[in-house]
């Protein structure tokens, strides 16, 4: 199988905005907000939640695949982003319609950021895979949801660049809430060293198991805990028939490199194009 064309793309694709769009509906469903919620463009899914968890939850994937890129649309995008005073941020694909670009160039997007999108066939020996000596992995309900919310902040807690305890605790929330995601969690000497999430979507080539939601507590850093769950949720990915797994990274990362070890390719680069949202100057 190629993994690098365009087939595969417009099927990891479609499974990242199915992905956002189920992080919306469980959100809205546990805050029971009406203002929390997506709407479909131009081929993509736009996502607006709380401000206060920035791009994670407030930004646009999968725009232009297959589909016109329209200015009205993107004109309509904006008006929907700025009301929330948030900026709009849109992870382009690289197979996306040309007239993608051309529409965001000619409204003033910029590029500010890239992300890695990875994937893996999997093989029937990957449910054989066991993880390294003294690292046990629980899954699926022996992980109490409190149980993973607590460890997936606390691992997201101590990085580079922290994210608000607010948007930890709302991913691993909606990590431990969706019935489509199953919980991992993997103990070193008795204690949760780290946790991850698999969501299995279905899409036009199969079942895809989309991995996320991998943090490591500070302490078991670099003791292969986070390679140790990826295995683990291949294995289940194949267990549950999955004939592909994705992962999306940032570039020269951890995860990214955890990634690479496990057998993943990039199958693309995806740019993100945002557009700052300017505070309406006061009337005269």
């Amino acid at each position: 199988m190629i993994l690098t064309g365009p087939e595969i793309a417009h099927t990891l694709e479609f499974v990242e905005a199915q992905h956002l769009a189920q992080q919306v509906a469980t959100l809205r469903d546990i805050t029971k907000r009406k203002d929390v919620c997506t709407f479909n463009v131009c081929g993509g899914i736009a996502a607006f939640t709380d401000p206060a968890f920035g791009r994670k939850l407030n930004h646009v994937t999968g725009l232009g695949m297959g589909v016109a890129v329209s200015d009205e649309a993107i004109e309509q995008l904006e008006a929907q982003y700025y009301a929330r005073a948030l900026d709009v941020e849109i992870d382009v694909c690289p197979h996306a319609t040309p007239s993608t670009l051309a529409v965001l160039s000619a409204r003033g997007y910029v590029v500010n950021a890239f992300s890695n999108t990875y994937v893996r066939e999997l093989r029937d020996d990957d449910v054989e895979i066991l993880p390294p000596d003294g690292i046990e992995i629980a899954t699926g309900r022996s992980v109490a949801a409190n149980t993973f919310v607590s460890h997936s902040v606390a691992g997201f807690e101590m990085q580079a660049k922290p994210r608000p305890r607010a948007l930890l605790e709302a991913l691993a929330r909606i990590a431990a809430a969706r019935t489509d995601t199953t919980r991992f969690a993997a103990t070193l000497d008795g204690h949760i060293a780290g946790t991850a999430g698999m969501s299995v979507i279905a899409s036009p080539m199969g079942k895809i198991a989309h991995l996320h939601i991998a943090s490591t507590h500070p302490a078991y850093r670099g003791r292969g805990i986070q390679l140790a769950l990826i295995r683990a949720r291949l294995s289940a990915a194949r267990e549950a028939g999955c004939t592909l797994a994705s992962i999306t990274a940032r570039a020269q990362n951890v995860s990214a490199r955890n990634t690479e070890r496990a057998g993943f390719r990039l199958a693309y680069t995806k740019a993100t194009f945002m557009k700052p949202y300017s505070k309406p100057s006061d009337a005269k």
